[in-house]
């Protein structure tokens, strides 16, 4: 343990203190004077739509609806323009602008995170949960990820056609990502090639000279006459009268209204937003309340279905080089001047640095790009446990033990994190009681099924066959046992089995919750047509919940392509302009 190295820690440990207080602070501080500023109660009884939640969908359908007399509501605060700036995205995390969800725990996954439960931040604003994201825009998804989604080959061909038009689409511009470490630079070497049939590559962000831009940006620049933003408000169920959506109830600073919808709802309030509305609403599967009595509208598989996103592996490699992100770096004169010139500063870094997807075609039942690998120049203990452990809910002694050792022996710990893309686990959520304040319990099953721990300890495997193929300045594996998995031998078979156990992480793209599919089907919610909730009219669901399966990807590209495709379909408006 060396004194250079517990001098530097002890310094990141106060830099980080300091800086994550204060703009925690200022974060919060915003959220309460926007609800304060933006305090006013519904203007009117009745509309011709509602749209329930800001995040991509909801934007983007707020942007391109024919009407002018829409209410759009969130149950979050303005965003504040400290959000756009990347490197700051594990920051909002834990404040009042993310919905602080838990997971139940987890049976066979999370064993390292205090009582086996995963952290699931999301989007509590405007914007939703796309200004607390990696801002990672994913468009190497194949056309087969898409299969079965709809109910015709032509829908199936509609939707792809938004989906493929990006740099094109107005409501979220699309960039590659500006700035790279050496870490990264080095990663991306030419020996690869030779190894898999996809290299790594920068990834597109969605942003506007590096900066974070949503749809939710989009839409507030277009000032639709006729519209009505809500923020703060909580909406507590929908009002279905002979199997129609007639409006809801909303509460918004400690008043309840009842709002009309004469034409529509639109709920597009996420993959835990949406399904707890309609179990709310007494849409769904009732049974797990027990005395609580609701009338069901129709007994869907509401919340069942859950996918997510799976990874492992942060700060398993050290690389023999400190990288420019040390706090010195990030406050130095030049790299504040290339941020605030628009150039190359580190600012601007979103967290990932490189994707790559693998084609393993000697996995069983030759699957295909069943894992992704996210480059990451930084791990959990980059900020001297000042901040990050505690967002993934991680075990204080797992981090002394573990992470804590890295930054006093003064080393540079990195990340590739394997990312199982085709999860075979499935989830539910459900309601907790009947208070619609209560969290949801959320259930995603992590590594429930067992090729999924299978198939991350491939992912380790072939992160360990890239070092062997880095150039010079190779990176290293963290030869550190883990907490835990100590009683196994280092990089065997049985130890990386115990230490995906162990890191469990969710990617934060949960799904399928309110999935698509045809009416007569026994699994779907929502129509593969219009997404029109089965058996309500007037009630549809747009968001991550209406997609039936996991795309090879970060979903948000997916979801806003749906968006577009609801616009079409429903309104027969193009945002692309074709």
């Amino acid at each position: 343990m060396s004194l250079l190295g517990l001098i530097s820690a002890k310094f990141t440990f106060i830099f980080y203190l300091i800086g994550t207080t204060l703009l925690c602070a200022f974060l919060n501080g915003s959220y309460r004077f926007y609800e304060y500023y933006y305090d006013n109660p519904p203007v009117k009884t009745s509309y011709e739509y509602i749209i329930v939640g800001t995040g991509t969908a909801g934007s983007i359908i707020a942007a391109g609806i024919p009407s002018r007399d829409v209410l759009v509501v969130e149950a979050g605060s303005m965003r504040t323009s400290l959000m756009d700036v990347p490197l700051f995205q594990p920051l909002l995390q834990g404040t009042q602008y993310d919905w602080q969800y838990q997971t139940e725990p987890q049976r066979n996954a999370c064993r390292a995170l205090e009582g086996q439960r995963s952290n699931w931040p999301m989007g509590k604003v405007f914007g939703g949960t796309h200004m607390l994201n990696n801002m990672i825009h994913f468009d190497m998804m194949g056309n087969t990820d898409f299969s079965g989604w709809f109910e015709t080959p032509e829908l199936t061909r509609k939707f792809l056609d938004y989906f493929h038009r990006w740099g094109r689409d107005p409501t979220i511009p699309v960039e590659r990502l500006q700035y790279g470490t050496e870490f990264g630079e080095d990663f991306f070497c030419e020996k690869m090639e030779e190894l898999y049939s996809r290299l790594f590559a920068k990834p597109n962000v969605t942003a506007r000279n590096g900066m974070r831009r949503t749809a939710s940006h989009y839409y507030w620049e277009q000032r639709r006459p006729g519209h009505e933003l809500l923020l703060n408000a909580h909406v507590l169920k929908i009002n279905v009268e002979n199997g129609k959506a007639i409006g809801l109830v909303l509460e918004k600073s400690n008043r309840t209204y009842e709002i009309r919808a004469s034409k529509g709802i639109i709920l597009s309030a996420g993959t835990v937003g949406s399904p707890k509305i309609l179990l709310h609403s007494g849409i769904g599967p009732q049974k797990h309340l027990k005395a609580v009595r609701i009338p069901l509208v129709q007994n869907l598989p509401v919340g069942e279905n859950l996918q997510d996103h799976i990874t492992t592996g942060m700060d398993l490699l050290l690389w023999p080089e400190k990288l420019p992100l040390r706090p010195l770096d990030l406050i130095s004169p030049l790299n504040l001047w290339n941020f605030f010139n628009g150039k190359n500063s580190s600012l601007l870094l979103p967290g990932c640095e490189g994707l790559g997807g693998m084609l393993l075609p000697d996995l069983p039942r030759g699957l295909i790009l069943g894992l992704g690998f996210m480059v990451m120049p930084a791990g959990i203990a980059s900020d001297g446990g000042a901040h990050l452990h505690k967002l993934i809910n991680l075990r204080e002694k797992v981090y002394t033990q573990y992470f804590q050792r890295i930054l006093e022996q003064n080393l540079q710990s990195v990340s590739i994190l394997p990312v199982l893309l085709q999860p075979k686990s499935r989830g539910h959520i459900r309601l907790r009681d009947a208070n619609p304040h209560s969290p949801p319990l959320i259930d995603p099953n992590y590594l429930q099924h067992p090729e999924d721990l299978d198939n991350l300890v491939l992912g380790i495997n072939i992160v360990k066959e890239y070092l062997e193929e880095m150039n010079s300045k190779k990176a290293e594996l963290n030869p550190l046992p883990f907490p835990g998995c100590r009683k196994f031998t280092f990089d065997t078979k049985p130890y990386w089995e115990c230490y995906v156990q162990s890191l469990t992480l969710t990617m934060y793209h949960p799904v399928g919750t309110c999935r698509m599919g045809p009416k007569r089907s026994k699994k779907a919610v929502v129509s593969n047509r219009d997404l029109a909730v089965h058996g309500v009219s007037g009630l549809y669901v747009v968001d991550g919940s209406a997609i039936p399966k996991l795309p090879t990807g970060n979903p948000n590209s997916a979801i806003a392509a749906l968006a577009h495709y609801f616009l079409k379909v429903k309104f027969n408006v193009d945002l692309l302009g074709r």
